[in-house]
C-alpha cells in the first residue's frame, strides 16, 4: 500500500471574485430582509452591558450572552467576506502586510457603505459602531485566508 496522494483544488480568481459578490450581494439582501423585522437600539452593546453591570453589580451569564450577541453576530458576518476578500487581492509579489491593510480598508468601507444605506430604510438594523466589529470579523476572515496556506486538512475515506 502506498501513500495516499493529496489533492489540491485549484480555484481561479475569476471565481473568487464571483464568490466575493456573490457574498457581499446576500449580505446586503440580508440586511434588507431584516429591515422592519428587527432594529438596533441607539447604545452600542458593549456599552449597554457595561452600563448593566455598573448599575446592577451583577449579571446572569444569559444577560451578558444577550448583551455580546449583536457584537459576536456582527463579528462572525464578516468572517467569510474577510477571507474572500484576502484571497481575492493576494498575490505573490505583493507583501502580506498590505494584502491585510488592503482587505481590512475594504471590509471598513463596505460595512459603512451599508451601514449609511440602511438609514434609508424603514428601520435600521447596524450602526456605525458596528462598523469596528465588522472590520475585526474582516481581520479574522483574511487571518484564516492566509492561514489557508499553511493548514492541510485530510479526509480519510
Amino acid at each position: 500500500m502506498g501513500k495516499l496522494e493529496t489533492r489540491v483544488v485549484r480555484v481561479p480568481k475569476w471565481a473568487t471574485f464571483i464568490l466575493l459578490v456573490l457574498t457581499s450581494a446576500a449580505m446586503v439582501a440580508l440586511v434588507w430582509l431584516l429591515s422592519g423585522r428587527a432594529y438596533v437600539k441607539n447604545d452600542h452593546p458593549l456599552l449597554e452591558t457595561a452600563t448593566r453591570i455598573m448599575r446592577y453589580r451583577q449579571l446572569t451569564p444569559d444577560a451578558i450572552l444577550a448583551g455580546l450577541m449583536p457584537v459576536i453576530a456582527n463579528f462572525l458576518f464578516f468572517v467569510p467576506w474577510g477571507f474572500l476578500t484576502f484571497v481575492a487581492v493576494d498575490r505573490p509579489d505583493r507583501p502580506r502586510s498590505a494584502t491585510y491593510a488592503i482587505t481590512c480598508f475594504a471590509g471598513i468601507v463596505f460595512a459603512m457603505g451599508v451601514a449609511l444605506w440602511q438609514y434609508s430604510l424603514p428601520t435600521r438594523v447596524t450602526t456605525f459602531a458596528d462598523t469596528v466589529t465588522n472590520g475585526f470579523g474582516t481581520l479574522a476572515g483574511a487571518t484564516l485566508g492566509h492561514l489557508r496556506k499553511r493548514i492541510r486538512v485530510r479526509f480519510k475515506t
